[in-house]
């Protein structure tokens, strides 16, 4: 029997958010449920899915709360011992869950990510070396910036107790917070196979809407150090604040 419980968060998605379900549907080892969290939209997931209804639970938030919430809810509510998260935009291709499993049971890891393929607006589009992805204990080559995609992310659930939930305040950068956390206390699985497509489909993502995001990484990092800095060797707290200095050189005045 399955034990994985594959979530989805959703804000006023149409014909992407039956892509990836479908993707779910389609996928080598079923998972034992597909949670849609409906983040408050005034395009009906119930909808969109309604020929899919059998197959996915619907809970829908009565207000937009942001995908850091809406993810929370997900988590809550899911009943499986291994969580995918998948954004709606995205895509598993058909046998991620199942590699992906194997791997992270055959190497004991409690979270691992996969590569991913990259699609923008109309077309496909080569990863940047600065985009580099890595395993094993990794907090010191993430500082930079966030290297684990969401969609590409399975974990064990009982792991949330040790790292916390995501970060609710957060609008964007909510995967770098997090993957600060898991880096902490936990080695990282990696497996180096394109297992996901991750999409860009509209030109105003919320991501690129914001145009100081390295302020957001910015306090993220400094609030991370001031909360853990007991929990930290020696090696990692002089890159972190080696980080800090850096991130305070290429951001503002106004945003430090």
């Amino acid at each position: 029997m399955s034990d994985i419980s594959v979530i989805i968060p959703v804000y006023n998605r149409d014909s992407s958010l039956k892509d990836a379900v479908e993707s779910v549907l389609l996928q080598t080892y079923k998972p034992s449920e597909i949670i849609i969290i409906d983040d408050g939209s005034f395009i009906s997931a119930k909808d969109i899915l309604k020929n899919y209804l059998s197959h996915v639970k619907i809970i829908s938030h009565k207000s937009n709360m942001g995908v850091s919430a809406a993810r929370n809810t997900g988590v809550i509510n899911s009943s499986s011992k291994y969580i995918a998260f998948l954004d709606s935009d995205d895509i598993f291709l058909p046998n991620k869950l199942e590699m992906q499993l194997k791997f992270m049971k055959d190497n004991s890891y409690k979270i691992s990510h996969t590569n991913e393929f990259w699609y923008r607006i109309d077309k496909w589009v080569n990863q940047v070396k600065s985009s580099q992805r890595y395993g094993g204990k990794i907090l010191e080559k993430i500082l930079d910036k966030c290297r684990i995609s969401p969609s590409s992310l399975m974990v064990e659930k009982d792991i949330f107790e040790k790292t916390g939930l995501f970060d609710t305040s957060l609008k964007v950068c909510e995967d770098y917070d997090i993957s600060l956390r898991f880096a902490l206390f936990y080695n990282i699985g990696y497996l180096d196979k394109k297992l996901i497509i991750k999409r860009a489909v509209e030109e105003n993502s919320l991501s690129a809407s914001i145009n100081h995001i390295e302020h957001i990484r910015y306090n993220i990092l400094k609030n991370f150090y001031e909360k853990y800095k007991d929990k930290l060797n020696k090696d990692e707290s002089n890159a972190i604040l080696k980080e800090i200095d850096r991130k305070t050189s290429i951001i503002k005045p106004e945003y430090r």
